[in-house]
């Protein structure tokens, strides 16, 4: 256990599975980053290492950098799966014809693989791409029989891979292919979820089942799937007309969002009244952070001002419903205009919270990507540099450094990924 406890990380173990070569290596997400800290067992674990090969089961413990191990290699019509029901924890990389068969495989028939390694497979292609062990097409090219996997735990691991895409792509031409994308890939599982559930009338037996009901209501009304909108807005605008609130509490932050998204200052000023009058804290946080879906500017720029004015929202929520907005991409450019010309104020207001600050600049500088980005960014430290940061030095900094790596990021892969989504598309019907 030593190799585990007494040094930083966790390895990504490498296969070839036309030689058998086996290698480990301290896994990093920037590759070209340094470590000071020194290790006694230099960044080398035991790694217990299970195995599927052509339906059989095996195990190997992996206890030096390299090894070669006959039973790694495959024949033509065989593939290998490493780290059966991810018992141990290290990411997996295989050579690139491994890596095709176990895309095929999924394609093909996705439940020969086990629900948590269909998971892992995404998880670990994604994170291999950002640390530059595979390409990002390679990451993408997992999620393509996604439209025909109902489990929760694929989904999530992918919806949460793709949101640094959409992080990095909404404001540019990579998300309209994107958009159809996804929205070709959730929506047999929208209805596959309305068919289970009546309509949506029901709740899923299984837990997991209904944590996968709430990520695709999500995921389809936020790309816009009419089907998907439309239900949304009825459920809302029956809450309008009969002020008796129906929807099930695990879809009411997608409804809430999608109503005040897709609807106008009435259905705005309707939730803000509800937000005010609700004495339950966490309805209240659910209303107020849907209050910053809307799509007009004035509405959002309105909630910003409220959001430092106590006698409109409590001054501990003050961060969080900044961040709300930011996180919305027409809300973005007004949150950080927001705070560039509130900083001092927020200063004031806030009382100097290290955990807000970071906040507050972890979420408006999320989407910045290129470098008229970084170059707001840097004018904002200048400006400010009298005054200073005081604990928000380092979270601005870490901003600065965050935001040349998505530059770094966008510049090698966007037009990959652009090309990507637009092969994947299989209908412009979508």
């Amino acid at each position: 256990m030593d190799t585990w406890v007494l040094q930083m990380g966790f390895p990504v173990v490498t296969i070839d599975t036309t030689t058998g070569l086996v290698t480990q290596k301290h896994f990093l997400l920037d590759s070209d980053s340094t470590i000071t800290r020194p290790s006694e067992f230099s960044y080398t674990w035991i790694v217990p290492m299970s195995y599927s090969k052509n339906a059989s089961l095996g195990n190997y413990w992996l206890q030096t950098s390299t090894a070669t191990v006959n039973e790694f290699q495959i024949h033509t019509n065989e593939w290998l799966l490493a780290n059966i029901n991810v018992t141990g924890y290290y990411r997996v990389n295989y050579d690139d014809g491994n890596w095709n068969k176990l895309i095929a495989q999924l394609e093909a028939d996705h439940t020969n693989i086990p629900v948590i390694n269909r998971a892992q497979i995404i998880d670990d292609a994604f994170n291999l791409a950002r640390a530059k062990y595979v390409n990002t097409t390679r990451a993408l090219d997992t999620t393509r029989y996604l439209w025909k996997d109902v489990e929760y735990m694929p989904w999530q691991a992918a919806l949460s891979n793709l949101y640094f895409f959409k992080q990095m792509f909404d404001r540019s031409d990579v998300y309209g292919p994107m958009g159809k994308y996804m929205k070709q890939q959730v929506r047999p599982l929208f209805e596959y979820f309305k068919n289970m559930t009546g309509n949506f009338t029901t709740r899923p037996e299984s837990l997991t089942d209904q944590y996968s009901e709430i990520n695709v209501v999500s995921t389809a009304c936020s790309y816009g799937i009419p089907e998907c909108v439309e239900f949304a807005s009825n459920l809302f605008n029956k809450w309008m007309a009969t002020n008796n609130n129906s929807i099930h509490p695990n879809l009411r932050s997608a409804v809430y969002c999608t109503a005040v998204a897709h609807g106008g200052e009435a259905e705005w000023n309707f939730l803000w009244e509800k937000f005010v009058e609700s004495d339950i804290a966490q309805e209240s946080d659910k209303r107020r952070a849907a209050l910053a879906c809307s799509r007009e500017t004035w509405i959002l720029n309105r909630l910003l001002e409220y959001s430092l004015n106590t006698s409109k929202i409590r001054r501990q929520d003050a961060v969080s419903t900044i961040n709300s907005v930011c996180s919305n991409v027409i809300g973005q450019s007004l949150g950080w205009d927001f705070v560039r010309a509130k900083w001092k104020t927020i200063v004031n207001e806030l009382g100097g919270s290290t955990f807000s600050f970071r906040n507050i600049l972890e979420q408006v500088t999320l989407r910045f990507s290129t470098d008229f980005d970084l170059q707001q960014l840097e004018q904002f430290k200048f400006d400010n540099q009298e005054s200073g940061f005081g604990t928000a030095a380092q979270s601005l900094e870490q901003a600065i450094e965050k935001t040349k790596a998505n530059i770094r990021w966008v510049n090698e892969n966007k037009e990959m990924v652009l090309n990507w989504f637009k092969d994947a598309i299989k209908s412009e019907n979508i």
